[in-house]
């Protein structure tokens, strides 16, 4: 039986898929939706962002019983970070998501922790929960914030939108697709029972981010419900460590 034409051979399709050559950069694309590491020393990723290496690596979660407050246990238990150790190369993605990666040079960004696929342990970091009161109350937002120089790599749906936010010109944005803002703004979350009845979205919390001051935020076209909450299980394991 003939093959049509426009179905590849096994041959031909493994060529076209095979991994690239490599690169001067330990963080690349290997494809839009797979970023490759070159791990020499360790590298951070978001837990379950590794889909496959080779090489000798180990892989070490941030432990929760060496946090230095509630409040950092409790974001470490929300917001875990696994750190390779060793040499080889490391391939990332999320769920099929866009791949992106660009380097902070001397600078910083922060980021939501649900985008974070990996970045270089030159990069200083700290987690926090974005908002006071409204912000425990609908969940909350775990935010990474990033400084130094060094590369990361984001997952993304679509083409984000960098939004300026200058003086007397703030910007309120979905908290479901929000993906990070420059270190200047401090974000305020308001309710707004107009907000999710007005665009669809009737039966989710009626919560807006508002960046007010000077720098930038990056918005994704695609509401993520799931990045904006606190799990339950991950409050009560807190509550066990603090009355052990």
């Amino acid at each position: 039986m003939t093959q049509p034409a426009s179905i590849p051979s096994l041959a031909r399709f493994l060529e076209a898929t095979r991994e690239q050559p490599p690169s001067a950069e330990a963080f690349c694309n290997e494809n839009a939706r797979t970023v490759r590491v070159d791990v020499d020393g360790s590298v951070w990723i978001s837990p379950g962002a590794a889909i496959a290496y080779r090489g000798h690596l180990t892989f070490e979660r941030l432990p929760t019983l060496e946090a230095h407050s509630i409040g950092e246990a409790l974001t470490r238990e929300t917001a875990p970070l696994v750190r390779a150790v060793g040499r080889g190369r490391l391939y990332c993605g999320h769920h099929g998501s866009h791949a992106r990666v660009l380097r902070l040079q001397d600078e910083g960004l922060v980021v939501a922790w649900h985008t974070v696929l990996a970045f270089e342990p030159s990069l200083a970091f700290s987690t926090a929960l974005v908002g006071h009161g409204v912000g425990l109350a609908a969940g909350g937002l775990v935010a990474v914030t990033l400084t130094g120089s060094g590369s990361l790599a984001l997952a993304t749906h679509g083409d984000p939108i960098a939004l300026p936010v200058t003086p007397g010109l703030p910007v309120s944005t979905d908290p479901h697709a929000t993906l990070g803002w420059s270190p200047s703004l401090t974000p305020r979350l308001k309710t707004d029972l107009s907000w999710r009845s007005a665009f669809g979205h009737g039966g989710h919390q009626a919560v807006q981010m508002l960046f007010e001051g000077e720098g930038s935020v990056l918005v994704q076209p695609f509401q993520q419900p799931a990045a904006f909450e606190v799990r339950p299980n991950s409050l009560k394991q807190v509550a066990k460590l603090v009355n052990a």
